[in-house]
């Protein structure tokens, strides 16, 4: 797909209106997605991924980590056990699974569960051993990103390293999602 115009729109901010935000927009900024035969694309249209072995390896990690978490599948087809060995989980399964973890939950319990799935991975004293090796820094930042194209691929979709400024300073840290999975 490719964007075919972008037109930044200016609403006037009403005086009583109070921005939580730091810097407050009056700005939005609307686009047209056409196919690059420049087309308009169909609503809902649907990409079709292969995903390979990696993709589903992480997805199965993922997903099964998740399943301590999610309330009770449905149907039939969700509780067949999947073996250690069976990279059976796809993305539609991985999305199920997500679907049933967030069921009942507030917004922050869904975060703690999801620090807590992401912290079962890492072996202990991992994240205090990140946080030495990858300070706040414009190379951290930059490694970063580049490391989320390739190994985040299966979740996000396709993406690419952008470039972007920080504090006056640009730095090619950014991630630039080009359609979300």
């Amino acid at each position: 797909m490719v964007v075919l115009s972008l037109q930044v729109v200016r609403f006037p901010t009403p005086p009583y209106q109070i921005s939580l935000r730091r810097q407050s927009t009056d700005k939005i900024t609307r686009c047209g997605i056409a196919e690059p035969s420049g087309e308009p694309a169909p609503l809902g249209q649907k990409t079709k991924y292969n995903d390979g072995f990696f993709e589903k390896a992480f997805m199965t990690l993922f997903a099964r980590k998740m399943e301590k978490f999610a309330s009770p599948a449905k149907s039939k087809t969700e509780t067949k056990k999947k073996r250690w060995f069976d990279f059976g989980y796809d993305y539609e399964s991985f999305v199920d699974v997500s679907k049933r973890v967030m069921e009942g939950r507030s917004r922050q319990q869904q975060q703690e569960v999801v620090r807590e799935v992401l912290l079962s991975m890492l072996p202990p004293g991992a994240p205090a051993q990140f946080r030495k090796l990858f300070p706040p820094t414009k190379w951290a930042a930059e490694f970063n990103a580049a490391l989320t194209v390739p190994f985040f691929h299966w979740l996000v979709g396709p993406s690419e390293v952008v470039e972007v400024e920080i504090n006056g300073e640009k730095q090619r840290s950014g991630v630039h999602i080009k359609k979300c999975r």
